[in-house]
């Protein structure tokens, strides 16, 4: 795993029928040199047997189980745990374009004076779940086009580790955003690779909707 370029960190919790779309996403990557780390945080329904015969075929994949913590203490997890120059995130609900990895460490290479980058998404579901309260101002909402997708985030290792990683609040990934603007050099790379489906799933965001 020390020579991997890339740490592609997955956090799981419960969704045994979407995760192994974004798994095979991954792995069908036109770049080929990364590491797959996937933090299941606490999932009760008995993904780890369906995972198994795969961690078997596939060396570059680590499994670690931990207690149910939240998404944001998940991803912390998997960035200790990673290994590669480069991090980066993929929910698992979602997934990416085949050029995904490729495309972000070509633009690397291009422009090594960049830290890290942030991405549009393409976004894939009804209408009304493109939106989401503001992480300024959770009164009102805002369209995702308009936000910071944390799981889009590439970029060198250093930056994750010397920021703590994401803080267990919501819009952690803004809050991360923000954070990072201060000390490094952060660019939005305008290349919507990463395929983000809404309408699954997301209770913190639902019920910000309803108490609005």
């Amino acid at each position: 795993m020390k020579n991997k370029s890339i740490s592609v960190i997955i956090t799981v919790f419960n969704r045994n029928k979407l995760f192994f779309r974004a798994l095979k996403s991954v792995l069908n990557q036109s770049y080929k040199n990364y590491e797959i780390i996937i933090i299941d945080d606490g999932s009760t329904d008995k993904i780890e047997t369906i995972l198994f015969p795969i961690l078997k075929k596939h060396n570059n994949i680590t499994y670690y189980r931990q207690q149910n913590k939240g998404n944001p203490e998940a991803l912390n997890t998997g960035i200790l745990l990673a290994n590669g120059k480069y991090i980066t995130f993929l929910d698992s609900d979602d997934q990416y374009m085949k050029n995904h990895l490729e495309s972000r460490i070509y633009f690397f290479k291009k422009n090594p004076e960049i830290d890290i980058i942030y991405s549009p998404a393409t976004i894939i579901g009804s209408d009304k779940d493109f939106f989401v309260p503001d992480a300024r101002n959770k009164k009102r909402l805002i369209h995702l086009d308009k936000c910071v997708i944390g799981a889009t985030f590439f970029g060198k290792r250093e930056v994750f580790i010397n920021l703590r990683g994401f803080k267990n609040k919501y819009s952690h990934d803004f809050d991360f955003y923000k954070r990072a603007i201060k000390s490094y050099n952060v660019f939005k790379l305008e290349i919507p690779t990463y395929i983000y489906f809404r309408g699954y799933h997301n209770g913190v965001i639902n019920n910000l909707k309803k108490n609005m």
